[in-house]
């Protein structure tokens, strides 16, 4: 595909005329190759702007899981590479990809990286896998590459190599989840090395947010920005749009490529909800061959953020994700998500991993137990804890500290690749007897 490079300076009318245009070629383009879409818009009008696209119906993950080969539309001949994530069942959801949506997948996290001030003479620690049907790691190595700067590619390694890799090879960025550079630091604490020696000035973020819902960090994020001077740029990706939302030196929200994915938020009632109000998001990619998608639910909460950005871009900027729409919680009256409580998990001494389970209580309501994993066994320990999490997320769920490797058992249960730090085991409504 041909990228629109001047998209960003466009004033926003200009770019909905685009998008406008992109849709209709994306909707053209799944109608006649796409056997899923191709029953899912049977009947629908032609697409004359982007408003068109609150009258298209909305995909879910369900519909990917139920009917994953119908959303190909290429020949297998025409694949470059699969990537996969995990279904609601645990199987896997793969998204095939061709040699366009590969140069797709750089230009976007070319941008990325741009937009964060990265430069050809920068060179960047890799702390995420390249494979296991990943995509994060090779999105973002391609997209340093075709930005001209250097990669390590060390990947899945112990805290205390990627400290020796750091100190052999000086990079000045490094790629990685938050928790992970957490866990370096500890290391470098353990072993005496002042982390400000290390050398790193940026570090893009994924897969866990630092930013609160105004744009300050959060204790994960204070925690990562330890380390005098530290760049910090969270992101937003998922598998399945090919695609990532990164911030810029201004951190007031993670732009999206306008050319390459059109985000909307919608409400409970699946309409389209006001700038700055939270829902869920919903998007629909642009340029995909392989395995396009028309308003996918991500079944993250978020918001779009109002007005233009400091950077002078006009494209659309959303908040810190919320939370899981599948796992907000009612306890007690209020309406809270596993992610407030994991904040506050983060800050304490002592906390090593921990593991957040729902279930319904005998009122019907929603009921939260806390495994922590720690050596410290002691009650003060555990009343801190209790009132941490009530001052960050305002309730006081049952708490539990035990030993790391019992609450490793439960983290990774039936097997999953990735840690699972909340377990909903509340009882399905057609399961709860009255």
């Amino acid at each position: 595909m041909s990228f629109i490079d001047t998209i960003e300076s466009m004033t926003p009318s200009e770019i909905r005329r685009v998008q406008g245009e992109l849709l209709r070629r994306t909707v053209d383009y799944c109608r006649s190759r796409s056997p899923f879409y191709r029953k899912r818009l049977k009947g629908m009008g032609a697409i004359s702007s982007i408003d068109d696209i609150a009258s298209i119906p909305l995909t879910s993950k369900a519909d990917i899981q139920e009917e994953n080969s119908a959303f190909l539309c290429v020949p297998m001949t025409e694949v470059a590479e699969v990537v996969a994530t995990t279904g609601t069942t645990g199987t896997h959801v793969y998204n095939w990809l061709t040699t366009g949506d590969l140069a797709r997948l750089a230009e976007n996290e070319r941008r990325a990286f741009a937009r964060a001030g990265v430069t050809p003479s920068d060179i960047f620690l890799l702390a995420v896998t390249l494979d296991n049907l990943f995509i994060a790691g090779m999105a973002y190595y391609s997209g340093l590459r075709k930005l001209g700067a250097g990669v390590v590619r060390l990947g899945p390694h112990s805290p205390r190599k990627h400290l020796e890799v750091i100190q052999a090879l000086r990079p000045t960025g490094i790629v990685a989840v938050p928790s992970f550079i957490s866990a370096v630091y500890r290391q470098a604490d353990k072993d005496d090395i002042d982390i400000n020696s290390l050398g790193i000035r940026k570090a893009v973020l994924i897969g866990e947010t630092i930013r609160n819902a105004d744009f300050t960090s959060n204790e994960l994020g204070n925690i990562v920005e330890r380390l005098d001077g530290l760049e910090t740029y969270s992101t937003y990706g998922i598998t399945e749009i090919s695609a990532a939302f990164c911030e810029c030196p201004s951190r007031s929200g993670l732009h999206g490529h306008s050319d390459l994915v059109y985000a909307e938020i919608i409400d409970e009632d699946g309409h389209i909800a006001p700038d700055g109000e939270a829902g869920e998001l919903v998007v629909t990619t642009f340029g995909v061959e392989g395995t396009p998608l028309i308003r996918y639910r991500t079944g993250d909460v978020t918001f779009k953020v109002k007005g233009a950005c400091e950077c002078g871009a006009s494209s659309v900027r959303l908040g810190p994700v919320i939370g899981r729409k599948a796992h907000k919680l009612k306890v007690k009256g209020a309406t809270i998500y596993p992610r407030a409580i994991e904040n506050a998990l983060v800050g304490i001494n002592g906390v090593e991993n921990y593991v957040i389970e729902a279930y319904t209580g005998d009122d019907h309501s929603d009921a939260l137990i806390v495994r922590v994993g720690s050596h410290n066994m002691k009650s003060a320990f555990k009343l801190d804890i209790c009132d941490a999490i009530r001052a960050k997320a305002r309730v006081t769920p049952q708490v539990e500290v035990m030993p790391p490797q019992e609450v490793d058992k439960i983290l990774f249960e039936g097997g999953g690749r990735k840690p699972m730090l909340f377990i909903d085991r509340r009882r399905k409504a057609n399961d709860v007897k009255l």
